[in-house]
């Protein structure tokens, strides 16, 4: 009976070697390769052990002349296995192959395969990061989306995913500069090329990181009165607790302008359950009224989730 593995490994798309390098230590281990799937499961079977040699290539030209494609490299020996995302997975015996022999030529093949797993696989990322990415994180910091918990946790999301695809792009950018410099193409031009990409990436990983900083910041005015007080918010991220001594009979008046994010009304007594809580984006968004039942020194705490607009409060 045919024994099978399956093993979950992820490679980033400029770590194709360290792939290749993981199916070849796999089959010397005496599990060959079969097929990948989704999300980047791979398909072993058992086998005897043995030095074998594995190497992708990512040529969509090529897969669209599947025959002549496949018979260029077995023509130098290489055994066609399958496709996955754009690559093709090739292996022969490691005693059939040269002393690092590669399925490309020379360090020009190399960077051309590169510069097509640019133009497949790398541009249709870099689309998605300036339109989706970053915008969607200017408008969470300047407050747009409200501060729900669901809302944070997209707003994370997309900074995390921001982060791994300025470390694809820099890896991606890493892998070409060797290429290019062992092709002797290390020049002032390819020099100064290569210091203006990493002068984006160091710039967008600084414009991520004002952006996630930002969006956690504060930016309000507080007026205070002797009989309540009064905050403009343009994104409160903060809680602004005022006492006051108030009598049984006393009305604490609110007047919520609700504009976005979350704000949290609490009135208490110090050491005591709250008279009253409030959520004025979802429950209180017109004026409303507490009357104390008693007297003694209350708290009125507002707390804010990128909160905008105006919150009034006036005793009387």
């Amino acid at each position: 009976m045919r024994e099978t593995k399956k093993e979950l490994k992820f490679f980033t798309i400029p770590a194709y070697r360290k792939e290749e390098e993981y199916l070849s230590k796999m089959h010397a281990k005496g599990w060959g390769l079969i097929r990948v799937s989704w999300p980047c499961v791979y398909h072993f079977e058992k086998c005897e052990p043995e030095k074998m040699s594995y190497r992708l290539d990512y040529n969509q030209e090529g897969v669209a002349h599947k025959s002549e494609y496949v018979q260029m490299f077995a023509d130098c020996g290489w055994e066609y296995l399958f496709d996955f995302v754009g690559y093709s997975y090739f292996r022969k015996p490691a005693e059939d192959e040269q002393e690092n022999e590669e399925i490309f030529c020379d360090d020009a093949s190399r960077l051309e395969m590169m510069r097509r797993v640019f133009k497949g696989r790398v541009t249709p990322l870099i689309i998605i990061f300036f339109c989706m990415i970053i915008p969607q994180l200017s408008m969470n910091s300047m407050g747009y989306g409200g501060g729900s918990r669901a809302q944070d946790l997209i707003a994370i999301c997309f900074t995390v995913l921001a982060a791994l695809y300025l470390v694809l792009f820099a890896g991606f950018a890493i892998q070409f500069y060797q290429y290019e410099k062992n092709l002797d193409l290390s020049g002032n031009r390819y020099k100064a090329k290569y210091v203006g990409v990493a002068a984006l990436i160091v710039f967008f990983t600084a414009f991520v990181g004002f952006m996630f900083w930002n969006s956690h910041q504060s930016e309000y005015k507080f007026e205070d009165r002797d009989k309540g007080f009064t905050i403009e918010s343009e994104r409160l991220n903060e809680t602004l607790t005022e006492e006051f001594d108030l009598k049984k009979g006393d009305v604490v008046e609110v007047v919520p302008g609700y504009d976005g994010g979350e704000w949290y009304l609490e009135i208490c007594k110090e050491g005591e359950e709250p008279i009253f809580t409030g959520h004025t984006a979802s429950e209180y968004k017109e004026p409303f009224s507490v009357m104390i039942q008693e007297d003694g020194r209350y708290r009125i705490i507002c707390r804010g989730k990128r909160a905008q607009g105006s919150l009034d409060v006036t005793i009387r």
